[in-house]
């Protein structure tokens, strides 16, 4: 069945906790009820109601977990892009300020200049904890608050801790042996 063809307009009228719609990769979904039960939050679903939110939805889950998770009823439509203007595409939250590092100085009075993350080379991550460090410090909050929470039930976070521990071989510490006598 061919789904109907909106107007971003249209959406745009769906944009209250009774009545959300939000268009993610071109499709409008009605999410009015599973914004309830958003293991994100329910403020991440209707914050962006009525609006194109596929910018903040993208990094966070895949691109076929709609279709997954909701009924088809659900969709209600595709979005003619031709009426996708500016003020309907979702903007992603501001970062809030990272850590301040004092600059040198030799006065008393140092000033503080913003911290800049400069994320390592992969190289030089050998665990878990590694990358999950430079993730704290790259991702969005919401994306990262999710992610570190072990998602909806935290086994794979454990496991994955638990298989990451068992592991001790270092690949800097290996040695070619493959010519030896």
């Amino acid at each position: 069945m061919a789904l109907p063809m909106l107007s971003m307009e249209d959406v745009a009228k769906h944009n209250t906790k009774e009545d959300c719609w939000v268009v993610l990769y071109g499709k409008a979904y009605d999410l009015t009820k599973f914004g309830k039960v958003h293991p994100g939050g329910a403020a991440l679903i209707f914050d962006n109601a009525g609006k194109e939110a596929t910018a903040i939805f993208d990094p966070i889950h895949p691109k076929d977990i709609m279709e997954k998770l909701l009924k088809p009823s659900l969709t209600m439509g595709t979005v003619d892009p031709a009426t996708i203007k500016p003020e309907h595409i979702a903007q992603l939250p501001k970062k809030e300020e990272k850590k301040k590092a004092p600059k040198k100085s030799a006065g008393p009075a140092a000033e503080v200049d913003d911290f800049v993350f400069v994320k390592p080379p992969l190289a030089a991550m050998l665990n878990c904890f590694d990358f999950e460090s430079v993730a704290r410090e790259t991702m969005e909050p919401q994306a990262w608050g999710y992610y570190s929470s072990g998602g909806d039930d935290e086994i794979t976070l454990r496991d994955n801790h638990m298989a990451f521990q068992r592991i001790t071989m270092r690949p800097r510490i290996l040695v070619n042996v493959r010519d030896i006598d």
